[in-house]
């Protein structure tokens, strides 16, 4: 195997709708922080603990998950100006419900030489056990929780030996830009101007 390859690579899974400012911060900062080589942005086809069997893809509804070739396109133009993180859309390609464990096993066989850090939210690590073969991921992976001050670490299982990384707390979230624009508001400084474009060329997120 090239030497090429053998790199320590974050793995960074999502919805992104829509990716955000907050997303590409504590991507960046993961990168700063545990010295990596990049960021894979992995977007979810049918992330099902959001979606149940995701047969509402209304975008009408705010709560609704827009289609995954939309998120794809959009992660790919939030990160237009970060050479060191990649939208990736194996999960889209994949097909059906998303699952970590699918998508870690893809990775190690496609680059069995790299050490991978699975970037995960504090919100989500709470509920780690419900994952599919979350024993077989912290064998394949290293998991690194991503916390903001105010998160309890103790909510969090240390039974699985996770690590913690504090990340800059940045006050945005999807739903917050969704409601706006529902609403017709600016989405400036939540999202890149080519996010928002896409974003109202698409016609998304409106009634």
């Amino acid at each position: 195997m090239s030497n090429e390859f053998r790199r320590r690579i974050g793995v960074f899974g999502g919805t992104f709708d829509p990716p955000h400012i907050g997303h590409t911060s504590a991507a960046l900062a993961a990168m700063r922080n545990l010295e990596l080589d990049s960021v894979l942005m992995v977007v979810a086809n049918d992330p099902w603990q959001k979606t149940g069997q995701n047969k509402n893809l209304s975008k009408t509804n705010t709560s609704a998950v827009s289609k995954p070739d939309d998120r794809f396109e959009m992660l790919k133009r939030a990160l237009n100006d970060h050479d060191d993180l990649t939208a990736d859309n194996m999960e889209i390609l994949r097909g059906g419900k998303t699952y970590t464990i699918d998508t870690v096993s893809e990775l190690n066989n496609r680059f069995p030489e790299s050490e991978f850090f699975l970037l995960i939210g504090a919100d989500v690590a709470k509920d780690f056990g419900s994952w599919r073969e979350p024993h077989e991921i912290c064998k394949r992976v290293n998991v690194v929780v991503l916390t903001r001050s105010g998160i309890e670490r103790s909510e969090i299982g240390e039974a699985w030996g996770f690590s913690f990384m504090d990340i800059p707390a940045i006050d945005v979230s999807a739903k917050e830009i969704r409601l706006k624009v529902l609403n017709g508001e600016s989405l400036e400084e939540m999202v890149s101007p080519l996010v928002e474009e896409y974003i109202l060329s698409a016609g998304l997120y409106r009634d």
